[in-house]
């Protein structure tokens, strides 16, 4: 027996059915299947994704890559497509980096300069032995790594007798 995979675009002509109720001079038409949606189908959509996060392939390679089978995608269609609507994404990233800050009873911190929409901010880098988290923030003050390294929840403070000997 001998494996191999087939790498071809597929592309689809969806012909949906269009009504006009009279009654309600309303037009009706069908919906795409589930996954459709925009200019690319869903075996495109999750590919990206999984080059990207399981692949650890970067932005455009991935684009390369969709050239190399003749994929015309924007890198801002793919930076989209990568990031936003991804909420159960963004889920399990804040329950990582919960479990992580609850995994030690210390984090290491760190930040670097990064640009993000030509402006400069902080991707701060918060760890231990367990894990590694990334949170980019546009500053780098006390107060934003307090909240840092409370992943965003509200700001608690102490005012004991201790705290108002400093004031």
């Amino acid at each position: 027996m001998v494996e191999d995979l087939l790498i071809r675009t597929d592309n689809v002509l969806f012909r949906k059915a269009v009504y006009y109720s009279a009654s309600e001079g309303k037009t009706y038409r069908a919906d795409l299947p589930p996954g459709y949606a925009g200019r690319y189908g869903p075996g495109i959509k999750a590919l990206a994704l999984a080059l990207y996060f399981g692949g650890q392939m970067s932005g455009p390679k991935i684009l390369d890559f969709f050239a190399s089978v003749g994929i015309e995608m924007s890198s801002g269609y793919q930076s989209d497509l990568l990031v936003k609507d991804q909420a159960v994404f963004h889920a399990e990233q804040d329950a990582v980096f919960e479990a992580g800050l609850r995994s030690s009873a210390w984090q290491h911190i760190d930040d670097t300069v990064t640009r993000v929409a030509g402006q400069n901010q902080y991707c701060h880098i918060v760890c231990n032995p367990l894990y590694t988290a990334y949170l980019t923030t546009p500053n780098k003050d006390r107060l934003t790594i307090v909240d840092v390294l409370r992943n965003g929840r509200e700001r608690r403070f102490l005012l004991n007798a201790e705290a108002l000997g400093y004031l």
